[in-house]
């Protein structure tokens, strides 16, 4: 290989390794942290039925609250009543999204957790940050009832790992308190799941201060 050809090669393979590193570092940042609140929020409102979406193409990147629209929904597989909602769902350029039925994809506010009195109550399944919607702090976790199925995977931020995972079945008792550490930056992830396999927005889940 002459050196002109060597050039060439090592010329394309820099090329090559600097899109890559575009795509897995820059492209998937433009929704980092730094763009999880309402200012920042590059998502757009739409409402979309039935189809296989492009993001970038149908709809724009962001965090966006997923809304069915009617009791046909589906998002990614998984089955929706009407009005049920995900909370602050990541969205990322060039993904590929499968829905069915009639879905409204709302930009993200990112509001504060509900309380009652020293309780924080998460009602819809979906992606929460520790410090924005959810306070810093050493909790008890319980639910409402026993009539949803539950997974919650805790993270710390965007590394690779679960720091904790609950799963609750339909029906099961908690035998001992849940507790769980809640730092700022912390991801915590929800889903919620009916009898029937739908997302649920029924039976909150509860975090209460643990001060031991």
């Amino acid at each position: 290989m002459t050196l002109n050809k060597r050039m060439a090669a090592l010329s394309l393979l820099v090329l090559v390794g600097g899109f890559l590193i575009y795509k897995v570092y820059f492209v998937s940042a433009a929704i980092s942290a730094d763009h999880r609140n309402t200012e920042n929020n590059i998502a757009s409102y739409k409402v979309l039925e039935s189809q296989k979406i492009i993001v970038g193409k149908d709809i724009d990147q962001g965090y966006y609250d997923i809304k069915a629209l009617d009791n046909e929904a589906e998002f990614f597989g998984d089955k929706m009543h009407k009005n049920a909602i995900l909370h602050a769902v990541p969205v990322h350029l060039n993904g590929n999204l499968w829905i069915k039925g009639k879905v409204e994809f709302k930009p993200s506010e990112f509001e504060k957790a509900a309380k009652k009195g020293q309780k924080i109550i998460l009602k819809d399944p979906g992606h929460y940050v520790v410090g924005a919607e959810i306070q810093a702090g050493n909790y008890v976790l319980s639910r409402t009832s026993d009539r949803i199925r539950v997974f919650i995977d805790i993270r710390d931020g965007t590394k690779s790992g679960s720091l904790q995972t609950i799963q609750w079945k339909i029906g099961e008792k908690v035998k001992k308190p849940i507790e769980i550490e809640l730092k700022n930056g912390y991801n915590v992830y929800i889903k919620k799941m009916d009898k029937d396999g739908f997302i649920s927005n029924e039976d909150d889940l509860i975090l209460e201060r643990n001060n031991e």
